[in-house]
């Protein structure tokens, strides 16, 4: 064997030990699951009346109100990190899809590059009401003829669309290999993510399902009814209830190791947020 085999054997050989000396990486664990039953941690009232969907990030709760403000809320704290004007919203806030930024406009959505340019077009049976949703290569929505659709994130092109009892309200949440969809008809609908049919749905005890939220591999149900949902995207079974104290304003949402919910006293007529943990 030649000089320069002798050094590509003794390479691999040392490769393979190597990588047999190598530990073996033990699974991520989620330090804070979401388990139920939960228990009321606490409760923070606010000033005002919540206005759309409340958002979470690094723990924080940000949330608008009627009367024009913006609250940044400490989910661990249970306390007030600021609080200042909010600026207009701006419904065409537009979407991100990696370097694609996603604009929609009535029936047709638009994927626009970083020079401007539209990349690719797609037009719906119906309005697009709600934000579409990357996960991946794929882009999940839905319109108002009862469509939901997925297409192929770099092209546009249709992976596979599917026809609902209901038209998709909210954004869709994906979460491994499943797609949550809350729809019109009261159900909330558990498709493949792959190929889009439907494994499961959820009937929901109101004709109001506000925004779903994801908790690892838990999707939080939230509509008019005191009754928060907690639905188990690997199972499609229900992983547990729990009955707020008053009437839900907005869709509840996970700051580990908290769920939060938006609620309103009928008597008084104050919101406050509550704040759920695991027993």
């Amino acid at each position: 064997m030649r000089l320069s085999g002798w050094i590509a054997a003794g390479a691999l050989a040392f490769a393979a030990m190597g990588a047999r000396a190598q530990p073996a990486r033990k699974p991520l664990v989620d330090p804070f699951p979401l388990r139920f039953p939960l228990a009321e941690a606490g409760s923070l009232e606010i000033e005002g009346h919540i206005a759309g969907q409340p958002r979470v990030q690094g723990g924080i709760v940000y949330f608008t109100t009627r009367e024009g403000h913006l609250t940044a809320v400490v989910a661990s704290s249970r306390s007030v990190l600021s609080r200042s004007s909010a600026s207009p919203a701006d419904p065409g806030r537009p979407a991100q899809a990696g370097d694609l930024v996603l604009r929609t406009d009535a029936d047709t959505l638009r994927a626009i590059d970083g020079r401007g340019q539209t990349a690719w077009e797609f037009k719906a049976e119906g309005a697009i009401a709600a934000d579409p949703v990357r996960a991946g290569r794929r882009i999940y929505f839905g319109d108002s003829e009862r469509m939901f659709y997925c297409l192929d994130a770099a092209t546009g092109r249709v992976r596979w669309r599917r026809r609902l009892q209901g038209a998709p309200m909210r954004p869709a949440v994906v979460a491994g290999g499943r797609v949550a969809v809350a729809a019109s008809n009261s159900v909330v609908y558990r498709l493949s993510a792959t190929g889009g049919s439907i494994l499961s749905w959820q009937a929901v005890p109101s004709r109001v399902i506000y925004e779903l939220a994801a908790a690892g591999p838990i999707v939080l149900i939230s509509s008019a009814s005191p009754t928060v949902t907690a639905l188990d995207m690997r199972t499609g079974k229900t992983a547990g209830q729990y009955e707020a104290s008053g009437s839900p304003v907005a869709g509840a949402v996970w700051s580990p190791p908290c769920v939060v919910l938006f609620v309103e006293d009928e008597a008084s007529g104050r919101q406050k947020l509550v704040f759920l943990r695991s027993r």
